[in-house]
């Protein structure tokens, strides 16, 4: 881009929005007596205007996705607390119920023979 090209750019834009200006006032059914320079400046322009609606929603969809994926390692990494807990209280119940809850499945002792030595004393009168 050459000097003489820079400053006949600022120019351009001011005839870029008053060809806007003049399309929006001549509605749709003026599109019909428009230049090729008029109809190029207005498909550039819905150019411009898609690609910038296009790479919005890109990012805003990007964030969503990221922000989606923080959500699931913060609920993966709840789901961890929540299993370790339940763990740690099904085995305190485990071990509750085996202790007092059941009945021993030791065998029952073998019943001992009276001795003597065993049976109390009675004191004879």
């Amino acid at each position: 881009m050459t000097t003489s090209d820079q400053s006949h750019q600022p120019a351009h834009l001011v005839d870029d929005v008053e060809v806007v200006k003049d399309l929006e006032q001549r509605g749709f059914h003026g599109l019909d007596s428009l230049s090729l320079e008029e109809l190029e400046l207005l498909a550039e322009r819905k150019r411009k205007q898609l690609h910038l609606e296009a790479t919005e929603k890109k990012a805003h969809l990007e964030s969503e996705i990221t922000r989606i994926g923080q959500q699931i390692q913060e609920l993966q990494a709840r789901k961890v607390t929540l299993e370790t807990q339940l763990r740690a209280i099904a085995k305190s119940l485990g071990h509750a119920s085996s202790g007092g809850e059941r009945t021993a499945r030791r065998t029952p002792r073998k019943p001992s023979k009276p001795t003597e030595t065993q049976l109390p004393s009675t004191p004879e009168a």
